[in-house]
């Protein structure tokens, strides 16, 4: 505990010292009186000095889970167990939360307790600890204050707030399990496939009346039977392109969140893979507690220095199963994840880009050099690009501020035209 002294207390000695002489001097009571005041209030310093505040708090939010732009309340519970005194939080605010009200004075007696509250919305995500700040206590004169430093320790968590997000990519291959995608088999579904002869161990109430009358003889309908499939999705961890409040890392990882939502929404198994200065993932599953093991995955996702350069055999073969569906999320302004990519595509992953627009979030050059250096740097990821595409490997640009959405339905028109490009 750190204890101030009030400016106050030296001009208002110095006020009482000079009535005392001008009044001496003038043989009149008339300056005594008028510092009268000022001399309770100096008294009474000197007695509260005497008096420290013995205080017992207690911090605790509103929620510990929120979203991005969702606004929390921080209540401190304060019990005082010496004399009365005003109290006051000063909130200590963490990186990407921002404070709308904060909390008012209040004055606690001996023996009572009092609740500072405030409010603070939180603008990026994350998993920050807040409560911290300094809970400051003045005396009844506000002679003195007592300063008393508040270490956080409530643990906030902000989850991405996923883009909208209609559908995803269909993929070529489906597992033999239960899901949302309708097979291009026939069996046992709800989606009509086709009509063949009865055969012993058909159910009746699959009979096609009209094509038994027809042909007098009986016939069954077929189905589509529904299917599931699995989704990795890839993280670039290598480099983040930031322009004021815009971040082509948090673009990617609200994108990332829309996907695994879609997907899990639809019983597939989704995956997420993390490629930067570490290599990290989560192995593909089902379920809403794997759509908060991936948020939870995203949210401790940081930027590593390294000049390592990992390749394929980094990532363990359970990570990137067998027909999966690889969606990556990057603004491609590393080589090394575009080297990664191209590995993964040769090695017959079925792979699919959404290129965030990075070109978009970088400031305008202000001379020849600058304009030069933005030219060569706009040809080189036009040549990526195209590389990219001539092997089969699509690629969709995301703009700031645009639907996520856009930028699969011209992936999965890409996949459809090269698939019938190949046949």
């Amino acid at each position: 505990m750190t204890t101030y002294r009030s400016r106050r207390l030296l001009p208002y000695a110095l006020l009482i010292c000079s009535a005392a002489i001008l009044s001496i001097g003038l043989a009149r009571p008339d300056p005594i009186f008028i510092a009268a005041p000022f001399a309770a209030v100096l008294i009474a310093a000197i007695v509260l000095s005497r008096t420290h505040p013995d205080l017992s708090w207690r911090t605790s939010v509103s929620r510990d889970r929120i979203l991005e732009g969702e606004e929390i309340e921080i209540v401190s519970e304060v019990a005082s167990h010496s004399g009365g005194f005003e109290i006051s939080f000063l909130v200590d605010v963490p990186q990407g939360m921002e404070l709308d009200l904060a909390p008012t004075s209040l004055l606690i007696r001996r023996g009572s307790k009092a609740s500072l509250r405030g409010r603070m919305t939180c603008r990026r995500w994350g998993s920050r600890m807040v409560g911290g700040g300094v809970i400051q206590a003045r005396d009844m004169v506000s002679a003195f204050v007592h300063e008393i430093a508040v270490e956080p320790t409530v643990a906030v968590r902000a989850y991405p707030r996923p883009e909208q997000l209609r559908s995803l990519l269909r993929p070529r291959s489906l597992a033999s399990r239960f899901g949302g995608y309708v097979s291009r088999a026939a069996g046992v579904g709800l989606e009509f496939a086709d009509v063949r002869p009865f055969v012993q161990g058909d159910q009746q109430r699959h009979i096609n009346c009209k094509a038994t009358a027809r042909q007098r003889r009986l016939h069954v309908n077929l189905f589509h039977p529904e299917r599931s499939a699995d989704l990795v999705l890839v993280l670039d961890a290598f480099s983040d392109v930031v322009a004021g409040s815009v971040s082509s890392l948090d673009m990617a990882v609200r994108a990332i969140t829309a996907a695994a939502l879609q997907c899990l929404r639809r019983r597939d198994r989704v995956g997420l893979l993390s490629i930067g200065g570490t290599v990290r993932w989560l192995l593909p599953g089902t379920g809403i507690r794997q759509l908060y093991r991936i948020v939870d995955s995203l949210m401790s996702t940081q930027l590593v220095l390294n000049y390592a350069w990992p390749d394929a055999n980094a990532i363990p073969e359970r990570a990137l199963p067998s027909g999966a569906v690889i969606v990556a999320l990057s603004p491609l302004a590393d080589r090394r994840i575009a080297s990664m990519l191209l590995d993964l595509h040769r090695r017959g992953h079925d792979v699919s880009i959404v290129e965030i627009a990075a070109e978009v979030l970088l400031p305008e050059p202000v001379n020849e050099k600058e304009q030069l250096t933005s030219r060569l740097w706009t040809l080189h990821r036009e040549a990526i690009r195209a590389s990219y595409r001539q092997m089969g490997l699509p690629v969709a640009k995301w703009d700031p501020g645009k639907a996520l959405q856009v930028a699969f339905a011209e992936l999965d028109r890409f996949r459809r035209s090269s698939r019938r490009v190949q046949s």
